[in-house]
Parts: structure tokens; C-alpha cells; sequence
């Protein structure tokens, strides 16, 4: 069957463009997606890159993919030293275990009767200065550090809200990149 584009009718040459396209541009389950939790992306015109990514609540133990998007939600910030965005983020998931004091005690706000997920991954961390600060310029104003190997938690809170982070050894940095501007 030939298809002639010169007859089709604008509005069916759109979703028939649509319906082609649109698995080329949708992330995979295991993909940064937002996984139903994430807010809008907003960008920061000082930082020439985009606000640190912000969650709604969740409230039952997350999910391979959701908790991928909750490690940016926890660990993206703004603060007066610069902006620290985490991008990349590629985890396994373990199987839930008791609260141990020796390695959970650290986690903010955790709720010591909830269980505790373990994580293992990756990541690529960005540290960014304000662009008018960087004596760089405008698209190299931030550190880029890659963490091949990290681990982490997913914990619930003494609130009932769930989060999640990674940590890794010493990372390979390099300076002078640009900043994220996705998710």
C-alpha cells in the first residue's frame, strides 16, 4: 500500500506522523520519565540549566523507575555556593530489608520501623555556577563528575513519604561543561 502525503488531509497526516514518532521520543519503564511523580521542568536562566527536579509525595514503596526519579528529587539543590543537579541515573533495586542502624542512621527522616530498599547504579552529577560568576563562560560553567558505581537507599519517612539516594566513590571529573537541561 502507497501512501500519497499530497491527498492526506492535514489533520490525518498529523496523527499518522504522531503515531510513528512517538516511540522514538518516549523513555523507556526503566527511563527518567517522571514514572507519574515528577513535577514540571523549569529551567534557570542564571544557570543557563534547570531548576532542581521536584516530586509529589509517595507514599508506597517506589518503584525500579520511580525510584530513579526520586534519587534526582532528593538529591538536586540550589543553594548559595551553586546549583547541584544529578542526571543519568541507572539503578538496580534490592528486596526490602530491616532498618540497621550502621548504615541507615544517616538517612533524613527515616522511619526506623519501615523497611529499607537498597539500591546500586550509576550516575552523572553536575556542580554549576552562575553563569555571570564563571570566568568560563556561558555552556562551561559547571563540573561535571561521573560515578560508574554507586550505591544507595530508598527509605520511607517518619511522614509516610518515601525517598531515595545514591553515593559513590571518587569521581571522574570535568570541568567546564554545560549545564543539564533535562531531566
Amino acid at each position: 500500500m502507497m501512501i500519497q502525503f499530497k491527498r492526506m488531509h492535514p489533520l490525518a497526516f498529523s496523527f499518522f506522523a504522531l503515531t510513528l514518532l512517538t516511540p522514538f521520543g518516549c523513555k523507556s519503564a526503566g527511563g527518567q520519565n517522571g514514572a507519574g511523580i515528577s513535577g514540571p521542568l523549569k529551567m534557570i536562566p542564571e544557570y543557563d540549566a534547570r531548576a532542581p527536579r521536584t516530586c509529589s509525595s509517595v507514599k508506597s514503596p517506589p518503584s525500579a523507575a520511580q525510584a530513579a526519579v526520586l534519587v534526582q528529587c532528593t538529591m538536586d539543590a540550589q543553594s548559595y555556593t551553586g546549583l547541584g543537579l544529578i542526571q543519568d541515573v541507572k539503578l538496580e533495586m534490592g528486596s526490602s530489608r530491616a532498618f540497621v542502624y550502621y548504615t541507615d542512621a544517616g538517612l533524613a527522616g527515616i522511619d526506623l520501623n519501615a523497611k529499607v530498599y537498597e539500591l546500586r547504579g550509576s550516575y552523572t552529577g553536575y556542580f554549576c555556577t552562575l553563569v555571570s560568576a564563571s570566568l568560563n563562560g556561558p555552556g562551561k560553567n559547571c563540573i561535571k563528575s561521573v560515578v560508574p558505581k554507586a550505591q544507595g537507599w530508598c527509605w520511607k519517612t517518619s511522614f509516610g513519604d518515601w525517598s531515595c539516594k545514591l553515593q559513590g566513590g571518587a569521581p571522574d571529573m570535568v570541568d567546564k561543561q554545560p549545564a543539564p537541561k533535562t531531566f
